[in-house]
């Protein structure tokens, strides 16, 4: 996955966050005929993030800025030894699939997403806080989880979607299930 312009990942976020929500935000946004592209931006925001979860994973650090800016803290957080040990078990995450769970808008340009990805291990969860400012998109803060209690209350602290949306981490959608 090469460099992608600042200006695209922040169109494709800030869609996605806005197709993130229930319902009934999305029929407030417009009349019923274009619904079906807001319905394509889950799948396009799954897509996107998959190259940089990947990175994130094998730990290659330059090459997940280049796609969003990381603040410091996330870099410092990444570095902790329990999340080493959890980024440890994806011995080969071109295999596994990423699952866009949900997300909650927190203003403008602004939110949460919500991914877990599974190998013979168990669930990890990767909640992901987001801003953009001018073309920049900024991962503000992450957290990863393997505790399923921790899991479980993440997804609830978002607005699910209907049926998550599953990409391998390549970022091919897999539309078996849809």
């Amino acid at each position: 996955m090469r460099k992608t312009p600042a200006v695209a990942i922040l169109l494709l976020v800030a869609l996605a966050v806005g197709s993130a929500v229930p319902l009934t935000t999305q029929a407030q946004s417009g009349p019923i005929g274009a619904r079906p592209a807001a319905d394509d931006m889950p799948h396009r925001t799954a897509r996107a993030f998959a190259p940089f979860i990947r990175a994130i994973i094998l730990r290659r650090i330059n090459q997940a800025q280049q796609m969003f800016k990381i603040r410091r803290n996330v870099q410092t957080y990444l570095e902790t030894a329990e999340t080493v040990q959890i980024l440890g078990r994806f011995a080969k995450p071109d295999r596994l699939e990423l699952n866009l769970v949900g997300g909650r808008t927190l203003g403008n340009n602004i939110g949460i997403l919500y991914f877990t990805v599974t190998n013979e291990e168990g669930p990890v969860a990767f909640k992901i806080y987001y801003y953009g400012v001018g073309e920049d998109v900024y991962i503000g803060r992450m957290e990863l989880t393997d505790n399923w209690d921790d899991i479980e209350a993440g997804a609830v602290s978002v607005e699910a979607l209907a049926n998550p949306i599953t990409v391998n981490l390549g970022g091919i959608i897999d539309d078996s299930g849809q």
